[in-house]
């Protein structure tokens, strides 16, 4: 039986969401509430017994000037991946939603690893359509690359005996040279955003205004932390964590000053990262995404796979993004005009 989600058993999904495998922070109410400007809707799947055994969520944008919407699946459905029955029938709740705000296209980009080419073939079955199948980078609203390991149960001296030699002597030197990594709130952001602009220009990306960070720490509440690292007194970098039930630990943002980096205050940071998902029982430690071409020297994102590298782990490929086509007059006409405006932009 499917369900709309709404304040009465809302409670009921989110606790699904937490300890479901596939479960993210994404697919929570209180992710929405930092996507403010899109609206949010979810859907769950009963089995006979009552037990919620699927999801699926959506944020809902209406174009201007064409008055119709897209939907957007973060991260795909919340259910086993080979149950394509339970896959099936949150497709078409989804879909019924899409009729009351005119979706023009439902979008999607499954956590599904790549090896497993049934779910890819059941989305193109289904009628989804690939977007930038050879993509290497970050061409996606997702990436499509991560790196991550996994803790496997292990103790501290354990997790730390499979990063590489430097970066376990870094992790200790970082303290004695100075380095004190503390838990802060909204009143470190005004640094923290002002070191995330320097680490912009420095390495070529545009960075999120402080607003933004607040939001994230007022919606995730303890599910998030913000991490600063201070020498002499003066914060240097900072990251922003994001966990979510026993499922994932991920690093979410992270900042660096052009100063001090010979304190290694990133090591430390990443440190105190893993050891709170190591006391939250989380089974897999994410560093965020990658380039699938990172292990190339002449990649310019070489040096964040290499950072990344040395704590161990490996990296995933994810099956892609894809575009489920509602109404194909209009898709194509919001696809020609955002092409004219990146035009004009450049």
């Amino acid at each position: 039986m499917i369900e709309r989600v709404n304040k009465d058993n809302l409670a009921e999904y989110e606790a699904f969401i937490k300890k479901h495998p596939k479960g993210l922070f994404q697919h929570s109410s209180k992710w929405a509430k930092v996507k403010s400007a899109w609206k949010w809707e979810a859907v769950m799947l009963r089995d006979d017994n009552g037990e919620v055994i699927g999801s699926a969520d959506v944020l809902i944008r209406s174009i201007p000037v064409i008055k119709n919407s897209l939907m957007y699946a973060c991260r795909g459905f919340v259910c086993d991946e080979d149950d394509f029955d339970t896959f099936d029938k949150l497709f078409d709740a989804i879909l019924e939603v899409g009729k009351e705000y005119k979706a023009y296209c439902l979008k999607i980009d499954p956590e599904i690893v790549i090896e497993n080419r049934a779910y890819k073939e059941h989305l193109i079955k289904k009628g989804f359509v690939e977007l930038n199948p050879g993509c290497m980078d970050f061409e996606n609203v997702q990436p499509r690359f991560v790196y991550c390991f996994d803790y496997n149960g292990l103790s501290e001296n354990e997790l730390m005996l499979t990063f590489k030699s430097d970066y376990r002597n870094r992790i200790r030197k970082a303290p004695k040279k100075g380095v004190e990594v503390k838990i802060c709130g909204k009143e470190a952001l005004d640094d923290f955003v002002s070191i995330m602009a320097e680490t912009g220009e420095r390495d070529g990306f545009s960075t999120r205004p402080k607003w933004y960070f607040e939001k994230i720490l007022d919606c995730m509440t303890d599910d998030a932390r913000l991490y600063m690292a201070y020498y002499e007194g003066k914060p240097i970098a900072g990251t922003l964590a994001i966990k979510w039930g026993e499922n994932v630990m991920k690093y979410q943002y992270g900042a660096s000053s052009n100063a001090h980096r010979n304190v290694y205050p990133n090591y430390a940071l990443q440190w105190a990262m893993i050891k709170w998902g190591m006391e939250c029982n989380c089974k897999v430690y994410d560093f965020g995404g990658i380039s699938g071409d990172c292990q190339n020297p002449d990649n310019p994102h070489y040096g964040l796979w290499r950072f990344k590298h040395g704590f161990g782990g490996y990296m995933k490929e994810f099956v892609g993004e894809f575009d489920y086509v509602i109404n194909k007059p209009v898709y194509n006409l919001y696809n020609i005009g955002t092409k004219v405006l990146k035009k004009i932009r450049k």
